[in-house]
């Protein structure tokens, strides 16, 4: 490939969102063992129970993802579709077959890369690719067909008990501009909190420690009276990535741990302004409200997303049994079950957030192995040769 081609397609890449944080490296070696390839409408990709020799992501345009339970590729339905910087075809990595069949709903245009490209790319930028591939179908928009069929690789590669990761959301505007307060008020207050710190030779750079971020919260507002309920304030922020672990743990914890703010994340972040600093006084009550009144949900997906998932109610903490069947009691569905039942629930439930219509959770036929409880949102339940029923909120 000539170097003309490598920096068109390098151009194209840079531009999509998914591409974005991609170290330099990756999106030159991806540039030249890829190829280009634009395919009119209505073309067929590669087809459900295929063996696959490509991977691909989409640089315009969309392709439709159609599922069939029969042999018979006529009766397939499209689940979802896919969008500009989805990729798709990690099954070349096991050589598993095609899930599904994909065909373009537009022209689109797609870069390529062979089975043995994508396998070198893989092994040596593992942890920057991941995002890239779990879950499958993870960054799809939903197709207009509402008929969606149960799409079984969905299923099978989510995490039970994995909750919403930040690295894979932007944060919503409040909360982003409750970490920017909160981080100003901190500088501007006590800017020793944030500084570089050493631990076992190693230097992180400008960061907080959890114990110490907890007691400035409650030294910061009235409506805050137990340190567990600072936890819970703070991994709201940590939940959509405004305040980050060093090393990218999922849960704030009041520990000698460190955090650090999203806009410490850039070398040299510039110092809040005196405007700034003013700002940022006037609205801290009201940022602190507002996270008051979202960190305990924050919390309890926390304790249920823990990743050392209890097998027995014992291994959770006291406190954690306690938040979690305080929760319990203020769901409808579960008012009619004895107290000893609700404990014994909450040591045991595992939380599970799926943020993408689409996602299946089993598929009909399948041996169930879990129980479910609506926290949020609905869910289909699609049953071949009868009536199609919505679980409402």
């Amino acid at each position: 490939m000539c170097v003309s081609d490598v920096d068109i397609i390098l151009a194209r890449l840079k531009s999509v969102k998914a591409f974005e944080k991609f170290h330099p490296a990756l999106l030159q070696q991806i540039c030249l063992c890829g190829f280009y390839e634009c395919l009119e409408k209505s073309i067929t990709l590669y087809r459900q129970g295929d063996i696959g020799t490509n991977w691909y992501t989409v640089l315009s345009g969309s392709l439709d993802v159609k599922v069939s339970e029969t042999a018979n590729h006529q009766d397939a339905v499209t689940i979802c579709t896919l969008g500009i910087g989805t990729a798709f075809g990690e099954s070349i990595l096991d050589n598993t077959p095609r899930h599904a069949t994909i065909v373009t709903r537009e022209f689109s245009e797609l870069l390529r890369i062979e089975q043995k490209d994508f396998r070198r790319l893989w092994e040596n930028y593992r942890q920057c690719m991941a995002g890239l591939l779990v879950p499958p179908y993870g960054v799809m928009e939903s197709g207009p067909n509402t008929d969606r069929m149960p799409d079984k690789e969905n299923l099978n590669n989510s995490s039970p008990g994995s909750s919403s990761k930040h690295l894979n959301k932007v944060p919503s505007e409040k909360i982003l501009r409750a970490g920017k307060v909160l981080r100003n008020t901190i500088l501007s207050r006590a800017p020793h909190i944030i500084r570089d710190r050493k631990y076992h030779l190693k230097t992180y750079r400008q960061c907080c420690m959890g114990m110490e971020l907890v007691d400035w919260l409650m030294q910061h507002t009235s409506c805050v009276h137990a340190r567990v309920q600072a936890v819970g304030m703070w991994q709201v922020l940590l939940e959509e990535g405004v305040l980050n672990h060093v090393d990218q743990e999922l849960s704030f914890q009041d520990k000698y741990l460190f955090y650090r703010f999203l806009e410490d994340e850039t070398e040299d972040a510039p110092l809040p302004t005196e405007e700034e600093k003013k700002e940022s006084d006037e609205e801290l009550q009201d940022t602190l409200l507002l996270l008051s009144q979202i960190g305990p949900d924050a919390h309890l997906r926390m304790i249920l997303s823990k990743q050392d998932v209890p097998t027995t109610p014992g291994q959770r903490t006291a406190d954690d049994l306690e938040i979690i069947y305080e929760e319990l009691l203020h769901i409808k569905a579960l008012s009619l079950l004895s107290t000893t039942v609700k404990r014994e629930l909450a040591g045991v439930l595992i939380f599970e957030s799926h943020a993408k219509a689409g996602t299946v959770l089993f598929n009909q036929g399948e041996e169930g192995t879990s129980w479910y409880i609506i926290l949020k949102g609905s869910v289909n339940v699609v049953i071949y040769g009868k009536v199609r029923l919505v679980i409402p909120h």
